[in-house]
């Protein structure tokens, strides 16, 4: 395996990729070290005429010299919406006078900094819907819940854990999967950092529209025939963005400060 990251620098000289294989868990630290540090590592690593494809890439870095812009993401990258905010404040010193762009949507926000059509370029994985028994048959609470669904209906609020039943299982058997996840008990909205899963996305039936906490390559081109009328917004935004994006009001389940701070001092560490 690995932990691959592609570094992008565009210039007036054109772009330039490098790659290194073992450093996507360590994006948040690299970037850290500050503008000069970081484009000084980046030139030691190897030199690569194309993106890797998708799959084999875990994270991804632009800096436009011109534009003075820096975008990023990583799939290890802390994506709770406090701690993002805490370091993407902190990294603005590090990197004065630069743009800093999260790129929360992955590929889908980096092809339009780097003018390369990435996305449809790539082989798509086969999505498929998954059986009425994988939809029904949800293992009993274990503790390890696998995603966090949120489902606005009648302008109510339902919070639902599943335990083996996956954001892409709900995605590829569209809309009616809505009412088998309303057979399972809900549970308070949690606060942030305390949700026992990394997977989480909001379902509004009211207003026909699916946010995912995720950014997860072709299921949409793939299967947006399942939920007609439905639009969908994705990527790694955190949490509390997710809800704040749905209007759902977060006031009171923001993360501690102390807990902020711990989670940035971890990212600038390189504790991966």
């Amino acid at each position: 395996m690995g932990s691959r990251v592609n570094y992008t620098i565009k210039s007036k000289d054109g772009l330039r990729i490098y790659q290194d294989r073992w450093a996507a868990s360590r994006v948040p630290y690299d970037l850290y070290l500050g503008e000069n540090a970081f484009l000084e590592y980046v030139k030691e690593c190897t030199i690569t005429e194309h993106l890797s494809e998708h799959g084999w890439m875990e994270g991804f870095v632009i800096a436009d010299i011109e534009k003075k812009l820096l975008g990023f993401w990583s799939w290890e990258l802390e994506h709770e919406t406090s701690v993002l905010h805490y370091f993407l404040a902190a990294l603005k010193k590090k990197w004065p006078g630069w743009q800093l762009m999260h790129l929360a949507n992955y590929m889908y926000d980096a092809e339009k900094l780097i003018g390369i059509k990435y996305t449809s370029a790539q082989i798509i994985p086969k999505y498929t819907s998954p059986t009425v028994d994988v939809m029904l048959n949800d293992e009993i609470d274990d503790g390890y819940p696998h995603a966090l669904f949120i489902i606005r209906q009648n302008e109510s609020i339902y919070v639902i854990e599943t335990m083996t039943v996956q954001l892409e299982h709900v995605i590829c058997y569209g809309e009616t999967s809505i009412n088998i996840l309303l057979e399972k008990p809900s549970i308070p909205l949690p606060v942030e950092g305390e949700t026992r899963s990394s997977y989480h996305m909001v379902i509004d039936v009211d207003n026909k529209l699916l946010i995912v906490n995720n950014s997860i390559l072709g299921i949409w081109e793939t299967m947006a025939h399942k939920w007609p009328g439905f639009n969908l917004k994705m990527g790694c935004i955190g949490y509390l963005a997710m809800l704040k994006e749905a209007n759902i009001h977060t006031a009171g389940l923001e993360m501690s400060e102390k807990k902020i701070i711990g989670a940035f001092t971890e990212m600038i560490t390189g504790k991966h």
